[in-house]
């Protein structure tokens, strides 16, 4: 008896505190990182393991705030944000959409790779399962419900993203690189002549 009691304090005063940590350790890991640059592989299921998609592609990340996340298979895309601007270009349909990086990286635990705020790290709450950092959001309507990060060392080496309709979206990384010099440009985007450009800033 003595001890299921022993267990249920134990349990009840340690949860929290392991939360806490987990969140302080992945916050230094991701401060480790000041640029990260990968190619990847992407499969896409469904909430019944049924295999959507795969993929390949580039991911770049510099701090603060800027990403490019770019696939050329199953065809080439582009995601690019440089903390105020996003931009989404469609190269097959040479279709561009602007959009406003708050409104949109903001709602998503992908911000916390790329920033310390903690008014934004408040927003979500961070687990360690085995060796994976499990990120869920606070807020219902979240279109990424849960975002899990794992490590090779000090390099971040799988990705794995659950979106609100239950898809899962898994990431391997390879080629890894830390803390090489990215130059600002790869952050931003100049629509090529005769791009169809929807700007959302603008409703």
């Amino acid at each position: 008896m003595l001890r299921k009691v022993f267990a249920v304090v134990l349990m009840s005063v340690s949860a929290p505190a392991l939360a806490q940590s987990a969140e302080e350790q992945l916050q230094r890991k991701l401060a480790m990182i000041k640029t990260f640059s990968a190619s990847f592989e992407q499969q896409v299921t469904d909430a019944q393991n049924k295999l959507l998609q795969q993929g390949k592609g580039e991911l770049m990340i510099k701090q603060p705030a800027r990403f490019r996340f770019e696939t050329t298979e199953p065809e080439p895309n582009l995601f690019i944000g440089d903390g105020a601007t996003l931009w989404f270009y469609n190269e097959p349909l040479e279709q561009l959409t602007i959009y406003d990086a708050q409104n949109e990286v903001n709602r998503t635990p992908f911000v916390l790779l790329t920033s310390t705020k903690a008014e934004l790290w408040q927003q979500y709450d961070v687990t360690l399962q085995g060796e994976k950092f499990v990120i869920r959001s606070k807020a219902a309507d979240s279109p990424v419900k849960q975002l899990t990060l794992s490590f090779s060392g000090s390099a971040l080496s799988k990705m794995q993203v659950l979106d609100m309709n239950q898809q899962l979206s898994e990431f391997n990384f390879t080629l890894v690189q830390l803390n090489i010099t990215l130059d600002d440009s790869l952050f931003r985007f100049e629509p090529p002549e005769h791009t169809d450009i929807d700007d959302q800033r603008q409703r």
